[in-house]
């Protein structure tokens, strides 16, 4: 095994961990955290052809149901997204965007965007495919472990 192979969970950690602080630093004045962002556009992603559940948001984010409900609290509190029960089932929650939450996302996505494009011109185009193959293979190796 070669050295760096060790050290590699570290760096895949240190790097997602930098890329996030890079996100809040950016979006501090919206009053959003990555966290919050990410919810926040994956809602309004969704919303565009299915909301989704509050159930189906938390599986995206990797978190529990009930890790997520102060979350999106927060964001109701602020207005951003409203939780609404449908008539065909009402044990569920779908997940929308207010008007306020929609023009927030089309100005932070502005933002977000534009750091991504940033932090990734500094990787070559060869580069960045080759590391798209390797994260994409990671991540379905460590997801059929979970299973």
């Amino acid at each position: 095994m070669k050295s760096h192979n060790a050290h590699f969970p570290r760096l895949l950690h240190r790097t997602a961990h930098a890329w996030r602080l890079a996100i809040d630093n950016r979006l501090k004045e919206t009053g959003l955290s990555l966290a919050s962002w990410v919810a926040v556009s994956a809602i309004a992603d969704a919303e565009q052809t299915q909301p989704w559940t509050q159930k189906q948001l938390a599986a995206f984010l990797g978190l529990e149901t009930a890790s997520l409900v102060p979350l999106l609290h927060r964001l109701e509190q602020q207005n951003l997204i409203r939780r609404e029960t449908p008539v065909a089932d009402k044990r569920q929650k779908l997940l929308l965007t207010t008007p306020q939450g929609k023009a927030l996302y089309r100005q932070v996505k502005i933002e977000a965007d534009a750091l991504r494009n940033e932090l990734l011109s500094y990787v070559s185009e060869p580069d960045l495919d080759t590391t798209w193959r390797v994260l994409d293979t990671l991540l379905q190796a460590a997801e059929a472990k979970q299973r």
